[in-house]
């Protein structure tokens, strides 16, 4: 299990943007959460790559015994290898986002139970 990797990027007209997350084979997801939308923590069995279009997020994940948090604007890219403890909540005007998951094959998503949330 890795950490996330978030850089910012410089702006692209959408269809270039889009055309950076389409697999030679599969699918990617849009995704646009609510203000405030939690998605609590849970990891994937694939690495899989976030890039925000629109408002913005708080990524949080659990890394070396402790919780780290960042927040990501328009531009970000987020590189989450698989099995990465983490989540993400919504900034307060929404986001919306593109989730590119490693050779465009849908990962399976496992939520922590409450008892096995890390701890700040």
């Amino acid at each position: 299990m890795g950490s996330p990797i978030i850089t910012t990027e410089p702006e692209l007209p959408l269809a270039e943007r889009l055309a950076q997350f389409v697999p030679e084979q599969g699918s990617f997801e849009y995704q646009h959460d609510g203000a405030g939308k939690t998605h609590n923590w849970h990891k994937h069995s694939l690495n899989e790559t976030l890039f925000v279009l629109q408002g913005g997020m708080e990524v949080f994940w659990f890394q070396d015994g402790a919780v780290r948090r960042q927040s990501c604007g328009v531009g970000t890219r987020i590189a989450l290898p698989a099995e990465t403890v983490h989540g993400s909540t919504a900034g307060p005007a929404g986001c919306t986002y593109i989730i590119a998951p490693e050779n465009g094959v849908t990962a399976k998503t496992t939520f922590l139970p409450m008892e096995e949330h890390p701890k700040e």
